[in-house]
């Protein structure tokens, strides 16, 4: 897929990413002898400098980890270490809580939505995330309108098995919206838009 098409596909959307703010993303584990933390931020400079320039009001980010969710909205470049200076990692893992707050920033304008969520273990409720997705999946008119990319940071392996499951077991959704990827994996992928796109045609 040419530049061209990569532009014109990736203006349809409002993005919003979920970074995970546990207490396990202070895991020291990462290239560089970096935390899972630091790491990320750096992965989320890029992917926020690569994104906005397809969505021209900012991305909104969401912060979660115990029970503090925080959004952003409109966050540039210049503004993703704000972020994470105001954050540091504590707590357990509110995902169901988190993607709700990610669809509720979804749907703000005539856009489709793409979320991708960064997070390195296992959810405090397992079933209450998958059916948040779920419900989304129901309430959507068609495959595309909605798309859920989510990302591990580390190499927890019960991690990379709920996240394989809500990608290929997700029972009870009229679409597929899910795609799950190691951050291995998605470092593959020579650009983030070329990893967006893989998302999308998942």
């Amino acid at each position: 897929m040419n530049a061209t098409v990569d532009q014109s596909v990736l203006s349809e959307y409002d993005f919003i990413v979920a970074i995970d703010a546990s207490g396990s993303m202070g895991e020291n584990d990462m290239p560089g002898g970096k935390t899972r933390w630091e790491y990320m931020q750096e992965t989320a400079l890029s992917f926020v400098r690569d994104l906005e320039k397809f969505d021209a009001d900012g991305i909104d980010v969401i912060t979660f980890g115990g029970a503090n969710i925080e959004v952003t909205t409109g966050v540039t470049s210049a503004k993703v270490k704000d972020v994470f200076a105001s954050r540091s990692p504590r707590g357990s893992t509110p995902l169901a809580e988190a993607l709700t707050a990610a669809l509720k920033a979804a749907g703000k304008s005539d856009k489709k939505d793409f979320i991708i969520v960064f997070t390195d273990g296992v959810p405090d409720d397992k079933a209450a995330a998958a059916r948040v997705i779920v419900d989304a999946a129901n309430r959507q008119e068609t495959d595309d309108s909605l798309t859920i990319l989510f990302v591990q940071v580390g190499n927890d392996s019960a991690a990379t098995a709920y996240l394989s499951s809500l990608d290929n077991d997700l029972k009870g959704a009229k679409f597929d919206i899910v795609d799950a990827k190691t951050m291995a994996e998605a470092e593959r992928f020579a650009t983030t838009t070329d990893l967006v796109i893989a998302a999308i045609n998942d």
